[in-house]
């Protein structure tokens, strides 16, 4: 009988680039001069639950480097219990709600909270069109090509991050499309050995995941990744926090994976060199296209893409490796323990 643990993770991981392509073309047609400016607004709150929060995070810090407005990121169980903590009256708020099925209890409380101010300034992202999130919200970004079979979130998560690119980007400039999608084919093909490599490597029982700016809200994402898919232990820290006391569960048994930023970056070498040195191993991700001392594995993401529009491609390798270590202990990534696709109180 043929091997089928797996089988929708696997896919739904690999197919990114071609799903990443269709998106693109879709909000170029469809979004391009129809989303609101954030500049326009006074604040933007970003919400979601488990993968989608850490999406909402990435956005939060995404959106406030590039339109310089205060944006924050909330669970939506707060704003459902305690949303006049958060939504202010005297404030003109951008409000996006964010749920790959549309259908996630709380998020929907969210935006209802958020709908009896009085304002009409929301936008919903889901991978389904015929939700009831996207019913509900005045605006709804339908990324139906991240639409997947398993449980736990791989392409649904890159495709919703491309809306919040474009809304802070304002649009889609000539060939980047063409760039994003050679670039990821490119980018899997030449790495996706080694993160089978490592994933499937059992002497590993600690997983780090280290991100600044944006790309902590990624660093989360992966970890938690990693619990769904392969009940490891798994946890997320900005580059230098981790000095403050996590590291002290650093052993040859770690994994330290961490998403370089340019900007940070020569703060962020160290970090690996430390750990490196604790006898921790080391993977790099991110525009590196040499690998330095202190780092035993690289994924380059190459400089073909602009950085603002390179977010997503930090995910596939990081997901395939722990879909990897799932397979490898012998459980269903499809399927993780105690998880539904959906959480419907």
């Amino acid at each position: 009988m043929p091997e089928t643990r797996g089988t929708f993770t696997k896919t739904e991981i690999l197919s990114q680039p071609e799903t990443w392509k269709e998106t693109l073309q879709y909000l170029r047609s469809d979004w391009s001069d129809k989303l609101p400016d954030p500049k326009h607004y006074d604040q933007i709150v970003i919400t979601g639950c488990g993968s989608t929060y850490y999406l909402s995070i990435w956005a939060a810090r995404f959106l406030h480097n590039s339109s310089g407005v205060p944006t924050i990121a909330l669970p939506s169980s707060e704003l459902w219990y305690s949303g006049d903590t958060w939504l202010k009256p005297f404030k003109k708020v951008l409000f996006i709600a964010i749920s790959r099925s549309g259908q996630t209890t709380e998020t929907l409380h969210a935006l209802d909270s958020f709908l009896k101010t009085g304002s009409t300034d929301a936008l919903a992202i889901t991978c389904y069109k015929d939700s009831s999130l996207a019913k509900m919200s005045p605006l709804a970004i339908t990324t139906i090509s991240g639409m997947e079979q398993s449980v736990a979130q791989t392409r649904s998560f890159s495709n919703m991050m491309w809306p919040i690119i474009l809304l802070g980007e304002r649009e889609i400039p000539k060939n980047t499309i063409s760039a994003v999608h050679s670039a990821a084919k490119a980018y899997l093909s030449q790495y996706q050995d080694t993160a089978r490599q490592i994933g499937s490597d059992l002497t590993i029982d600690r997983f780090f995941f280290l991100g600044n700016g944006p790309l902590f809200g990624l660093a989360q994402e992966v970890m938690l990744k990693m619990k769904e898919m392969s009940l490891s232990y798994s946890e997320a820290f900005h580059f230098l926090e981790f000095r403050h006391g996590p590291m002290s569960m650093v052993n040859p048994q770690s994994l330290i994976i961490g998403f370089t930023n340019d900007k940070s970056y020569s703060y962020e070498l160290p970090v690996f060199r430390d750990m490196q040195k604790l006898g921790g191993r080391t993977l790099a991700v991110g525009k590196i296209s040499e690998k330095p001392q202190g780092i035993d594995y690289l994924f380059d993401i190459g400089k073909n893409v602009p950085s603002n529009w390179s977010f997503p491609f930090y995910l596939p390798l990081i997901q395939l490796l722990a879909y990897e270590r799932s397979m490898s202990k012998g459980l269903n990534p499809d399927r993780p323990e105690n998880l539904t696709a959906v959480v419907e109180l």
